[in-house]
């Protein structure tokens, strides 16, 4: 026999008699046969004046030192992840709790929220204001386009297109003062806008002033209109002719 037991599990040599390494505490069997070895305990007592034995243990594998910091990096993500997924459930909760644009497609409505969002981060986006007036006018909802507009006039006083919509609005609400304001306005600012000359013509119409109507009429055509536009007023001229027996006056440049 051999004087030493060897651990196959750590390779420490153990005294003749130990049943379990003392390194490592794996079990030994004794190289020869001849039954078991007689149980000598693995930890004895140690000596007076000597420190107590400490069996080791296999190594546990520890996470790098860095890892605890990563796991906290992870945390501090996940916590910013979960805030960002409440906040945008809160965002689309109070975007789809706007009140809708009546009369609105779905593709309008979409555009509002959109130019509604630009105008909540900055109040003086101009060109946002007058989109939405836009929306807002082509749905029918004036005093709602009344609003975008005035902010946006207010903002730039040489926007002739909001100017004229914006008396639209005024007209189609019954307040016809405010209306042929806007119009004259454009006019002074550009007196061949053929829009604010037609619009004119027909807050006279409506007025009975077919005098003045074909005035305001007989300058848009010499403005050389878009054709739709030019229709109309024919259409107007007609009109006050059929009704009143009026003519308008010949157009100066005409052959």
């Amino acid at each position: 026999m051999s004087d030493t037991i060897h651990c196959p599990d750590c390779g420490h040599e153990n005294p003749p008699g130990f049943d379990a390494c003392a390194s490592c505490g794996f079990p030994l069997v004794e190289e020869e046969a001849g039954g078991p070895p007689p149980r000598v305990p693995r930890d004895p007592p140690p000596s007076a004046g000597e420190p107590e034995m400490v069996i080791r243990r296999p190594l546990r594998r520890r996470p790098p030192r860095g890892s605890n910091q990563a796991t906290t990096l992870w945390l501090v993500f996940g916590t910013f992840a979960a805030l960002a997924v409440v906040w945008v459930a809160i965002k689309a909760n109070v975007d789809r709790a706007r009140e809708p644009v009546e009369g609105s497609s779905p593709t309008q409505q979409i555009n509002a929220d959109s130019l509604r969002a630009i105008l909540e981060d900055d109040s003086t986006h101009v060109e946002a204001r007058v989109r939405l007036g836009d929306i807002l006018y082509d749905t029918g909802n004036w005093p709602d386009a009344i609003v975008q507009y005035r902010a946006a006039v207010r903002m730039d006083s040489t926007l002739l297109s909001a100017l004229v919509d914006l008396g639209v609005c005024y007209y189609n609400l019954g307040h016809t003062e405010d209306a042929e304001r806007h119009f004259m306005l454009a006019l002074n600012r550009d007196p061949h806008q053929p829009v604010a000359l037609f619009n004119l013509g027909i807050v006279s119409e409506r007025r009975k002033e077919y005098g003045t109507a074909m005035e305001y009429y007989h300058r848009g055509l010499r403005v050389e209109p878009p054709e739709d536009i030019r229709q109309a007023i024919l259409q107007a001229m007609g009109r006050i002719q059929e009704q009143q027996g009026l003519k308008p006056k010949p157009l100066l440049d005409s052959p």
